[in-house]
């Protein structure tokens, strides 16, 4: 029902001008090179807004306000109240907001970690319904509309580069004090070799 009201009040476009308030229905536009963040938008719109808000804010009286007077009320009879002869999904009382407030995503500690999540659960009625691309998409965009990066953090693999070059550091000291390393510019020695002509120690 929210789906379908949703493509009817599109076709109406917001007021032209300066002045113009910006229509929050208004389907977004693509730039010549979307980013990933832009396909989320656009997957965003499409499957998550009807009930999240045009802002993330969640399914508020102010965003049902939007909507046409005989779609505001979404658990009224035959729309998404789970009872019987509804024609949509059961949607919840309380749908929380995934930006606007703090924290509302932190206990995503990565953009896999939200891949993960909207890929078993979302959306409600059919989780995983989408595409790997798309459900990663999305996770940029919502991770973007809360002010955070969407590139995973590289600590674990900077803590084991530094781990490693922590350990040659170390080597090479070790061979230095002992006489057994090249120092820059050197030439071949004859420490390497014996007196019997073997092999040093």
């Amino acid at each position: 029902m929210l789906v379908m009201s949703l493509f009817g009040l599109v076709t109406c476009a917001a007021p032209s001008g300066p002045s113009a308030t910006p229509d929050p229905l208004a389907t977004p536009v693509m730039p010549a090179n979307p980013s990933l963040v832009d396909h989320g938008r656009e997957v965003y719109y499409y499957h998550c807004m009807p009930c999240h808000g045009d802002r993330g804010q969640g399914l508020t009286d102010e965003w049902r306000a939007v909507w046409s007077d005989d779609h505001q009320n979404c658990w009224a009879r035959g729309c998404h109240a789970g009872r019987s002869g509804d024609a949509g999904f059961p949607i919840p009382r309380k749908v929380p907001s995934v930006a606007g407030v703090p924290g509302a995503l932190a206990r995503f500690a990565t953009p896999d970690d939200l891949f993960d999540y909207l890929r078993s659960t979302q959306p409600p009625q059919e989780p995983g319904r989408l595409g790997d691309a798309e459900y990663r998409a999305l996770a940029a965009f919502l991770l973007r509309l809360n002010g955070r990066s969407t590139v995973a953090p590289l600590a674990g693999v900077h803590a084991i580069l530094a781990a490693i070059a922590l350990l040659a550091g170390i080597l090479f000291a070790k061979r230095l004090l002992s006489g057994r390393a090249p120092r820059p510019g050197a030439g071949p020695t004859t420490s390497w070799a014996s007196p019997e002509g073997g092999r040093g120690p």
